[in-house]
């Protein structure tokens, strides 16, 4: 089934194809030069305009060793591919490029003797290099992303896929992709001959594997770019180890789920940071009691059975936000947006996230982690396991008070996509993607993400036009 989305009188070409290798190595070249300037900067923070030679030689020593090592850390952290970049993913690459570079300036000042090189400046130059870097790579970003025009994409999958997910992509302004065709998956044909018009294609979980291996297979021969919405089991495949029979490569599939290693630390990085959590917001948490007992009947605290680790049933804390025996007359529902049972009161709390804080107590009682999937209430864990097998995985770790799909999802995610993000987080755990989740949950609470947006409708999937994105 071949519906075409939006006509395109002429191909138009991202600017990303347009980046040219002179443009890339002037862009090395200014990265090269901020990172020498950092150093520079934290000379002049440290000595004033009287920098003594005695420390900055060993500097100019090593400063040659410097910029090639940044080159091989700029190559090996993706710095010079600009196709479709995000902030996030720029920022978290340089975190780990300026990291290593100080450990190698490190390690090149000591093997060149240099032991006159100031630890201070040393300490200091990371810092202002990530400040540097951060301002001229995020920049870019920006620019590009205001520069970059619409690419013609290919959507192939089932026709309701075709609507749930052209719905998303349409949607997702920052991303300026177009449909042009919407492909039924039993028709790898006409997915073939459209495939010249286009300049990605998109293939939905429900794609064959003999189908998806030809579409890939046509998008490398012909440099066009995939993006492949994984099946569940498709997950397991991510960040792979490899081992070698004799002389034949294969991936190591490891078991979904923690090494003890892992839970021993994430438990110990949950117990203190939970414990300076309450004492920070104890205030908060005061008087936010007393707004709720002053405003409404009913406790201050509200307790409901949720689901974490291993399928094991605990009772979650928050502050109560609703009225009292909110589900008496409605059973076990899920809430809305504008959901009439909440207090104008629990309406702040829930909008700053307030109500959540008890859950600390959760966490230092071992029943949650800061970081992991959300804990569902047994009746709907029960609904999902037996609409889609693989949702019994995200068990596999404790619940989380923040975690992948409540930074990246929206309010009405649905189940599916929202495990998508679950067993992602499982199969990429580490204490710094922890880190970066909870700092990441904080920006967007700053920011004011708007996870109740909702889309309404998808125009051109049925095959009218619809205004570029």
């Amino acid at each position: 089934m071949n519906i075409p989305v939006q006509a395109s009188p002429e191909r138009r070409d991202n600017v990303g194809k347009a980046f040219s290798k002179s443009y890339k190595l002037i862009i090395i070249v200014i990265d090269l030069i901020l990172i020498n300037l950092s150093y520079i900067t934290a000379f002049f923070l440290k000595f004033g305009f009287d920098i003594p030679m005695f420390n900055l030689r060993p500097y100019l020593n090593a400063m040659p060793f410097i910029t090639l090592a940044a080159l091989i850390y700029f190559d090996m952290f993706g710095m010079i591919k600009f196709y479709r970049k995000s902030v996030n993913e720029t920022l978290s690459n340089l975190g780990k490029l300026v990291g290593l570079l100080s450990i190698t300036t490190v390690s090149i000042t000591y093997f060149l003797q240099g032991f006159s090189f100031p630890r201070t400046v040393l300490l200091g130059s990371a810092f202002i290099m990530f400040i540097y870097l951060s301002i001229w790579r995020v920049c870019l970003v920006w620019i590009r992303q205001r520069l970059m025009r619409e690419s013609f994409a290919m959507l192939i999958g089932s026709h309701e896929e075709l609507r749930t997910i052209g719905r998303k992509i349409i949607s997702d302004k920052a991303q300026k992709i177009a449909i042009k065709y919407a492909v039924d998956v039993t028709d790898a044909e006409t997915a073939l001959k459209k495939l010249e018009d286009v300049d990605e294609v998109i293939l939905c979980p429900s794609v064959p594997d003999d189908v998806k291996a030809l579409m890939i297979k046509e998008c490398i021969e012909r440099k066009k770019v995939v993006f492949a919405i994984p099946q569940l089991f498709e997950i397991a495949l991510a960040k792979p180890r490899t081992v070698q029979f004799e002389d034949m490569p294969a991936f190591i599939i490891d078991r979904l789920g923690l090494t003890p290693e892992q839970r021993f630390f994430k438990r110990a990085f949950d117990i203190v940071l939970a414990v300076i959590g309450l004492i920070v917001s104890a205030p908060i948490m005061l008087i936010s009691a007393i707004l709720i007992k002053v405003t409404s009947p009913g406790p201050v605290i509200f307790s409901q059975e949720r689901v974490t680790i291993n399928n094991r049933v605990f009772k979650i804390y928050k502050f109560r936000t609703m009225v009292v025996d909110a589900e008496e007359k409605t059973g076990p529902v899920i809430s809305s947006q504008h959901d009439p049972r909440v207090t104008p009161v629990g309406a702040v709390l829930r909008k700053l996230k307030i109500d959540e804080l008890p859950q600390l107590f959760n966490i230092l009682k071992g029943d949650m982690s800061f970081v992991g999937p959300r804990p569902e209430r047994p009746v709907f864990a029960n609904k999902f396991s037996a609409e889609i097998p693989a949702y019994k995985y995200r068990t596999l770790v404790k619940a989380g008070l923040t975690g992948y799909a409540q930074v990246y999802g929206k309010y009405d995610t649905s189940a599916e996509d929202k495990l998508r993000f679950d067993l992602l987080y499982i199969r990429s755990y580490s204490l710094l993607l922890d880190i970066k989740l909870l700092l990441t949950t904080v920006f967007t609470l700053f920011r004011g993400k708007n996870n109740y947006q909702r889309v309404n409708g998808l125009e051109g999937v049925h095959g009218t036009k619809r205004k570029a994105v």
